[in-house]
């Protein structure tokens, strides 16, 4: 058998076995929807304030279709992997993994895939419904849909790597939880799920370009509602591709340089 055979049996086994597992926890699933729910709340804000007349362009529709996308996106990309990984460092869980033929990235990795099988079914519902209710519409087109899946994609990879960097430096400090918390506090901020990024100040807006975090959420978003287009869509894939590529290195790095600190105190 080939090794590439070999690394695609083993993913589908890795996959079959996470899937089953996510499976048995569909209620756990469905209570971490809820806790997502916060783009729902800003939805019924942002409404509110659009019942008189449109805010900054956006007309009530335009909120409810902003919102509810949003719901999707966080829904598509949430990820739990720094605290399995501060659990697994800090109480020694880590060592039987390592002792396995195969990166224990790959096990986070495709828990995580496995996990969203489960929940985006679950998701879609609502999202679909809740346009419906709310008249939004949503200009599906090739370019649109394609944009979508990429910069969610790419979404994935920056907050996956982004906590798996964050995790490691459990390998030198018990602090990572509120590092963690940090981040996601700034990035709720300045992602656009509190509020569509075209509602920021123009000068706000050339700076985050520059940071990953406009590409977490407002970009997918505006790219299924046809927002982002062209040489825009373009350009906000390719810093999204840099910001995910600087994460990975940067996660893999400290992985390594945490395990010969990890097996140097006998962990």
């Amino acid at each position: 058998m080939s090794s590439r055979a070999w690394a695609w049996r083993k993913a589908r086994a890795l996959f079959a076995h996470a899937f089953a597992n996510m499976t048995e926890y569909r209620a756990e699933i469905a209570i971490w929807m809820i806790s997502g729910s916060l783009p729902l709340v800003m939805m019924a804000m942002w409404i509110g304030l659009a019942a008189d007349g449109p805010v900054g362009g956006y007309a009530a529709a335009d909120f409810a279709a902003y919102f509810l996308v949003v719901f999707l996106v966080r829904q598509a990309t949430a990820v739990w992997v720094v605290w399995e990984l501060d659990r697994e460092i800090r109480l020694g869980e880590l060592s039987p993994k390592l002792l396995r033929p195969i990166d224990p990235l790959w096990g986070h990795v495709v828990d995580n895939l496995a996990e969203k099988a489960v929940r985006l079914p679950l998701v879609l519902l609502p999202v679909v419904g809740g346009m419906w209710w709310a008249g939004a519409r949503v200009p599906f087109t090739v370019e649109s849909l394609a944009g979508f899946a990429l910069l969610v994609a790419g979404a994935w990879v920056i907050r996956f790597f982004q906590e798996y960097a964050t995790g490691s430096l459990t390998f030198w400090t018990d602090q990572t939880a509120g590092l963690e918390r940090v981040w996601f506090t700034v990035s709720v901020v300045l992602s656009g799920a509190l509020a569509p990024l075209d509602l920021f100040p123009a000068t706000v807006r050339s700076a985050l370009a520059f940071t990953p975090f406009p590409y977490l959420v407002d970009a997918p978003v505006q790219a299924l509602l046809g927002r982002l287009t062209g040489v825009e869509l373009a350009t906000a894939l390719a810093v999204q591709a840099a910001w995910g590529a600087a994460f990975v290195i940067g996660a893999r790095w400290l992985w390594s340089r945490g395990l010969r600190r990890y097996g140097a105190v006998g962990a």
